[in-house]
């Protein structure tokens, strides 16, 4: 059945793609990396989240182009009580989900009582397990393996408790804690809706608290909302394949019906093919990767649009980890897993003179000329510059080969310098930026002393989420994309010992820790912002990680579609149904 289910995908994508020139009603969108899952609790990167965003909603959502600005979805209005603990919104009436169902006041508390039951470790719904519970991991991992019955059913207590309907057409979020953040992370989409009739009679999770301790932490991939979806978005999927997903328009969608019916997600990995793509009429928009395509490779080419617009800010922060506890076992990446010149220990990066010797490696100055095309600029702490709070008096480390050799020589106690280490970078297959960036560092590193050796390998976007998320990369190039419009979402996932980034890091600064923690408890935004320059400050000196060159933002799609705005909260940074073709 899988196998027929796949041939059916594959002939549906074939004869949308060969109509394109002519279909008025059909946009294809080629791009590269293949989508990790389509459950939105589970998700947790750009790829799976451009779906997500057109077939699922939540109850509020962006307005345009505005990340400050806020339009009705599932909901129509909402209240914050004096205390600002409980949040009380008014459901949208007459909705109904792709299966059919009707929309209501039991979808949504089941919905986030999913996300706050199951929380696997590797999805954003800690977004909203923090306000909801005061818990950040799932409820297994925070009580630890000796909880009792007790501990478990007070911790459903409070899950149980987080979401009431006052009616079929009223929720009532009551928070474990002020959290001024609490609104925008809604709109992320962990909390997106589902159909919960459609979700149970197909296996998942009953709803229930004689069953809710099973699901708790569970891989969502292994079950049936990781590729079959029940939203009330404006788009319902047809089918979705790792690299080919197909949508259509949802008839009984209750807001404007779109323009473009049918929608085409297509990966390929090969930047050339989906240029080739694009000239041809074969894809209406595609992903580039860089200005230094743009300018020469995409500019004046005929039929071809680069939207571009100076105010356009990209919120999007890259960062070139370094993991200090790699996982060794079976691991490519760390060689012999020993200091002998032919692998790495797993405390490799834990020495602080290495962390420094890969920064002094990489020069941000020739990245941001020669893949940016001059369209860039540095970041000196893990936020966007106009964000709460950004440090901008904080220095950059810039390429130096000397003071990295010094600091390579420095390191192990001089047994780095005088064996050698051989490491592997992976990248996500297709992601030309990351690519370079990995190899301008094996470059400059592996000059220094013949016997560094950094091997540079690409795999495919799952693969590379997965080997992440075991702490099988030496050094990983990221980028985050922001969940809500809040300084906190980057802070806390970047430098906290626990955020997201921070603990697949290893990472741990007990004073960086007690600065953050103090910053999410307070409202005062002059000792918030005074916190986060701190933080900055502290960043730079330990330096966990690298932040390398953000770029202007940019769209390239044919001359066809019409509608293109950008809003850098959105994954896509436009929804489908707000597009059309001439």
């Amino acid at each position: 059945m899988k196998r027929l289910t796949l041939l059916l995908g594959v002939l549906v994508a074939t004869l949308l793609t060969s109509a394109l020139a002519q279909n008025s009603d059909t946009y294809v969108h080629q791009v590269f990396g293949e989508w990790d899952t389509l459950d939105p609790v589970n998700a947790y990167d750009t790829a799976s989240g451009l779906v997500i965003e057109n077939v699922y909603e939540t109850l509020y959502t962006y307005q345009g182009d505005s990340i400050t600005e806020y339009e009705p979805a599932l909901a129509t209005g909402y209240e914050i009580s004096d205390d600002n603990l409980t949040y009380t919104y008014t459901l949208r009436d007459g909705v109904t989900f792709h299966s059919g169902n009707d929309f209501t006041c039991a979808d949504v508390e089941y919905s986030i009582e999913r996300a706050l039951v199951t929380n696997p470790g590797d999805s954003g719904a800690w977004i909203l397990m923090e306000p909801l519970t005061g818990y950040y991991s799932n409820v297994a991992s925070e009580l630890g393996e000796d909880a009792t019955d007790e501990d478990y059913a007070a911790a459903w207590e409070t899950i149980s408790g987080s979401v009431e309907c006052v009616d079929d057409t009223t929720v009532q979020f009551n928070l474990a804690q002020v959290d001024p953040a609490f609104f925008v992370k809604m709109m992320f989409y962990a909390a997106a809706i589902v159909d919960r009739d459609w979700a149970i009679d197909n296996g998942m999770w009953d709803g229930t608290e004689a069953t809710w301790r099973e699901w708790v932490g569970v891989d969502l991939r292994e079950y049936y909302l990781h590729d079959h979806v029940s939203g009330t978005g404006a788009y319902r999927i047809v089918n979705a394949e790792p690299t080919t997903v197909v949508a259509e328009a949802f008839g009984d969608y209750w807001g404007d019906a779109p323009s473009v019916q049918n929608v085409l997600i297509q990966v390929v990995d090969e930047e050339s093919t989906r240029l080739l793509a694009l000239q041809q009429g074969d894809a209406d928009r595609i992903t580039v990767n860089s200005w230094a395509t743009i300018e020469s490779q995409v500019r004046g080419l005929p039929g071809v649009v680069i939207h571009e617009d100076p105010s356009w800010t990209s919120l999007t922060v890259g960062a070139i980890h370094f993991v200090q506890d790699i996982e060794l076992e079976d691991n490519p990446n760390v060689g012999s897993g020993q200091l002998d010149g032919n692998g790495i220990p797993a405390d490799f990066f834990a020495d602080e003179n290495i962390r420094l010797a890969f920064a002094q490696s990489f020069n941000q100055d020739a990245f941001i000329e020669q893949l940016y095309v001059g369209n860039g600029s540095k970041l000196t702490m893990a936020l966007p510059p106009s964000f709460l709070g950004y440090n901008e008096d904080l220095p950059v480390y810039s390429y130096d080969p000397e003071a990295a050799e010094e600091a390579f020589r420095a390191a192990f106690d001089g047994d780095v310098w005088e064996n050698g280490f051989e490491l592997t970078i992976t990248y996500n297959t297709g992601n030309t930026t990351r690519q370079t960036i990995a190899e301008i560092l094996k470059q400059n590193i592996e000059v220094l002393n013949p016997n560094f050796t950094i091997n540079v390998r690409g795999i495919q976007w799952p693969d590379f989420l997965a080997s992440r998320q075991a702490q099988r990369e030496p050094v990983s190039i990221v980028g985050w994309v922001p969940d809500y419009a809040d300084p906190d979402n980057y802070i806390y996932t970047f430098y906290h010992s626990n955020g997201y980034y921070g603990e697949l890091l290893a990472y741990e600064n007990p004073e960086m820790d007690a600065l953050i923690e103090e910053a999410r408890a307070i409202t005062d935004s002059e000792r918030r912002a005074e916190i986060y320059r701190e933080v900055g400050q502290i960043g730079y000196e330990d330096v966990p990680f690298l932040t390398y060159p953000t770029q202007q933002a940019f769209i390239v799609t044919g001359e066809s579609v019409d509608g293109i705005y950008y809003n850098p909260m959105l994954s896509g940074q436009f929804l489908w149904k707000d597009i059309s073709k001439n």
